[in-house]
C-alpha cells in the first residue's frame, strides 16, 4: 500500500514539473517571438531612418552641386557682361574720336591755310596747338582715366583754335583753371559739351555766346557748358551725340554723378558733376 501512495505521488509531481517546465518554454516561446518581433521592428525602422538621412544626403549633395554651377555660372555670367561693357566704352570712346578729328581739324587746317600769308607766326603757333591736340587724341584717348589736367588743356587748346575762327559776335568765355592738382577723368568726356555748343552755338550772321566753366569744389568736378541756339540753317552739321555720353557715364559713373541737360528756346545748357577720383588707369 505504501509502495503504491509513493508510486502516485512520484507520478503527480512529474507531472507537475512537465507542467510547469512546458509553461516556462511556452513563455519562453512567446517571449523570444516577441522579441524578434521587436528586433525586426527596431531593424526595419533602423533601415528607414538610414534610407532617409542617405537620400536627405543625396539630395543635399545634388543641391550643392547645382549651387556652385549655378555660382560659377552667374559669376561667368557677370565676367562676361564687364565685358560687353567694356568693349562697347572702348568701341563708344573711338567712335567719339572719329566724330571729333574730320571736321575740326578739316576747319581749323584751311583757318591755318589762309593765316600763312597774313599771319606767319599765328599760323606756326595754330600748327603747334593743333599737334598737341591731335597728340591728346591719339595717345590719351586709349586709356580710361587721365588726370583732369590733361583734358583742361585739351579744353584751351581746342577753345583757342576756335577763336581764331570767329569775329567778335561771338562771345566766348572760358573759366577753366590753367592748373588741376587733383582729379583724374574719362578722355574726350568734357570736350563733347564744348564741341556741341561751337557747332550747334555758334551764327555767323548773329550774335552768339558761348559759356564753359570747369572747377573742383568739395571732393567734386564741376562742368558748365551753356550756348546760344541758333536756327538750323546758321548751325554747323553734325555733332557729338549726347547719347553716347550717357552711355559712358553710366558705365563709368553708376548713380555716382549728375547730369543736367536743359534745352530751351534760346539757350541749351548743360551742368555735370562728377566725384573726385585719382585713380590707376586700367
Amino acid at each position: 500500500m505504501g509502495t503504491i501512495v509513493l508510486m502516485a505521488a512520484f507520478a503527480f509531481v512529474q507531472y507537475l514539473f512537465h507542467t510547469v517546465v512546458a509553461m516556462n518554454a511556452s513563455t519562453m516561446v512567446v517571449q523570444l517571438e516577441n522579441l524578434e518581433d521587436t528586433v525586426i521592428r527596431n531593424q526595419t525602422d533602423i533601415v528607414s531612418q538610414v534610407l532617409v538621412v542617405n537620400m536627405f544626403i543625396l539630395v543635399l549633395m545634388f543641391g550643392m552641386n547645382f549651387g556652385v554651377k549655378l555660382f560659377f555660372k552667374s559669376d561667368e555670367d557677370q565676367q562676361k557682361l564687364c565685358d560687353l561693357q567694356e568693349k562697347n566704352l572702348e568701341q563708344q570712346l573711338a567712335n567719339l574720336k572719329y566724330q571729333i578729328n574730320p571736321h575740326f581739324f578739316m576747319n581749323t587746317l584751311n583757318n591755318i591755310h589762309a593765316l600763312v600769308d597774313i599771319d606767319p607766326e599765328k599760323a606756326k603757333w595754330a600748327i603747334i596747338v593743333m599737334s598737341k591736340m591731335m597728340r591728346y587724341i591719339l595717345y590719351e584717348g586709349n586709356h580710361t582715366f587721365i588726370p583732369l589736367q590733361k583734358e583742361s588743356d585739351f579744353i584751351h587748346s581746342f577753345v583757342s583754335l576756335m577763336r581764331m575762327r570767329y569775329t567778335e559776335k561771338v562771345s566766348i568765355k572760358l573759366d577753366v583753371p590753367e592748373h588741376f592738382s587733383v582729379g583724374e577723368i574719362p578722355p574726350l568726356l568734357l570736350i563733347c559739351f564744348v564741341g556741341n555748343a561751337f557747332k550747334h552755338g555758334v551764327s555767323y550772321r548773329h550774335e552768339s555766346t558761348i559759356d564753359i566753366s570747369l572747377a573742383v569744389e568739395n571732393d567734386t568736378i564741376k562742368f558748365r557748358c551753356i550756348n546760344s541756339k541758333v536756327s538750323e540753317s546758321d548751325a554747323e552739321k553734325g555733332g557729338m551725340g549726347l547719347e553716347s555720353v550717357h552711355q559712358r557715364l553710366n558705365l563709368i559713373y553708376p548713380n555716382h554723378h549728375t547730369l543736367v541737360v536743359e534745352d530751351r528756346e534760346d539757350t541749351f545748357s548743360v551742368w555735370l558733376e562728377l566725384p573726385l577720383t585719382n585713380r590707376k588707369d586700367n
